[in-house]
């Protein structure tokens, strides 16, 4: 099968810490931004989370919910998450008003639920797995709202978190999640 590829290279690896009560996907944002990742991979991330919220797929589908289901579960939850970075692109003037069924709480802002705040900010595509002490596992996409946790090694608060990212910038290559016309979708273009 023919498909579309392009190449590109790991520049550098990004270790970051987050600290607790951070709102996660803002932080990953934030670490994006000020290190100028474009494209990258979300390697690793792992931790503990106060609160999660994120997507998952629909038991029932329909055009207002995208076939997905937004979900919030109570913590203390130990998580971990892989996925892809790029940046939100909305080439058309008029779509950059989200619909509204990206706007499913508060903590929402611009395409939040899909990834991202507005064009050309960074995006992310990653999968969480979560469990919470009663045992209870999740498998969705990350949204905003779910601040990591407080709890550290020794039960206490008074040592930096050990919540930590690391994230692989890579060159020669954008990926785009697109919002246009005729939907929402991956474009990958030369850097």
């Amino acid at each position: 099968m023919q498909r579309h590829m392009l190449k590109g290279k790991f520049e550098e690896v990004i270790y970051a810490r987050i600290e607790a009560g951070e709102d996660l996907l803002p932080a990953l944002y934030d670490i994006c931004r000020q290190n100028d990742v474009k494209t990258g991979v979300l390697l690793n991330a792992t931790g503990n989370l106060a609160k999660l919220r994120l997507t998952r797929i629909s038991a029932e589908p329909t055009t207002y919910n995208f076939g997905v289901d937004f979900i919030e579960i109570p913590g203390p939850l130990q998580m971990t998450m892989t996925g892809v970075i790029g940046m939100g692109w909305l080439p058309d003037e008029s779509m950059r008003t989200p619909p509204p069924g990206f706007l499913r709480h508060h903590a929402d802002t611009g395409f939040g639920c899909g990834g991202f705040d507005g064009h050309e900010d960074p995006y992310f595509k990653v999968n969480i797995t979560a469990m919470n002490a009663s045992g209870m596992a999740v498998c969705g996409h990350l949204l905003q709202g779910s601040p990591t946790g407080s709890v550290n090694w020794d039960g206490g608060t008074r040592v930096p978190s050990h919540f930590t990212v690391a994230i692989a910038k890579v060159s020669g290559v954008v990926l785009r999640a697109v919002w246009d016309k005729t939907g929402y979708y991956h474009e990958l273009v030369p850097a």
